[in-house]
């Protein structure tokens, strides 16, 4: 018994060795870009974030159908999935925020449907802030490349 604990603890050992080695203490730092893509991802966003906002608050006002958030939510999605910017941060933003604008448009059916919409609405705030903090990370270097992002903030 004693032979196995010593075995196991001796390949845990090296295992660990084998996973730290060929790492540097610090990762490069980002080079950010602002290219027409760029700019473009930026503004598709922008507008994107704006209408799905807007219809969300008809639809808590009573002035907007489910359908047309689930809609504007799904065009949200598929806009900002088909943007390309070269940012590496904006990179992650396009890849986290159509799955953020669909669990919004889940969260308004279940409502619609009268069931329990929290969940939904959790996992899309959730991703709100995960995007707004790659954002807020990436805002010096964005800023200092000539894109500005405080207006997504």
């Amino acid at each position: 018994m004693l032979r196995l604990v010593v075995a196991v603890l001796m390949l845990v050992s090296i295992g660990a060795i084998l996973a730290s080695s060929g790492r540097s203490s610090a990762p490069a730092p980002i080079q950010h870009t602002c290219g027409l893509t760029d700019r473009q991802f930026l503004e598709n966003y922008r507008v994107q974030m704006a209408q799905v906002g807007m219809y969300g608050d008809d639809y808590l006002a009573g002035a907007a159908k489910p359908q047309d958030v689930i809609a504007a939510a799904r065009e949200a999605a598929r806009v900002v999935r088909t943007s390309a910017p070269f940012d590496p941060s904006l990179m992650i933003v396009r890849q986290y925020a159509p799955a953020m604008f669909l669990e919004y448009g889940r969260a308004v059916k279940a409502r619609a449907a009268g069931k329990n919409a929290s969940r939904a609405m959790y996992r899309s705030y959730s991703i709100s802030a995960q995007v707004n903090e790659v954002l807020r990370a990436a805002q010096p270097g964005l800023t200092a490349a000539g894109c500005d992002v405080a207006g997504l903030l």
